[in-house]
């Protein structure tokens, strides 16, 4: 399952106020490290600044469905308008994990930072999609049901 989440971004909102609005939508009081999203501020504002989340989102996965964060920019950011549904889950509970878009000259030197500072979050090339085995299928293909032990009195 996936949840969907629009934040109008440049020039409504800056890429730093941007990031500052994706944090607090996914982070509760009972999140987990929520300090790596804050020491990864800097690679996720340039990542905004960049538009990459436009056409590639921002996914955490964790507890509960992916959450897969787009930034509107430009005239549809401010069409947008600056509301932001809340989620009804909390992505960044228990065991999560974040990943963006970058340019693919930047993936490797990126993830070297995030793996020294923010060993939750990573990277990928803006052209491809984030990494298949998302926990919501590998959790469905792990469930194994005996039938015949459901059919016996």
């Amino acid at each position: 399952m996936r949840v969907r989440r629009d934040i109008a971004s440049v020039p409504a909102r800056s890429a730093r106020e941007t990031w500052a609005t994706i944090v607090n939508l996914v982070c509760r009081p009972d999140s987990v490290d929520r300090q790596q999203l804050d020491a990864a501020s800097s690679l996720m504002e340039s990542i905004i600044a960049d538009e990459l989340p436009a056409r590639i989102p921002i996914v955490f996965k964790g507890s509960g469905p992916r959450v897969l964060i787009y930034c509107r920019y430009q005239e549809a950011a401010l069409e947008a308008g600056m509301a932001v549904d809340r989620l009804t889950t909390n992505p960044t509970a228990g065991d999560w994990r974040m990943t963006a878009p970058c340019e693919v000259e930047d993936v490797h030197w990126m993830n070297q930072s995030l793996a020294s500072r923010a060993s939750r979050l990573s990277v990928h090339d803006v052209d491809q999609e984030p990494g298949e085995g998302d926990r919501d299928e590998d959790v469905s293909k792990a469930i194994e049901i005996d039938w015949e032990t459901l059919n016996t009195p």
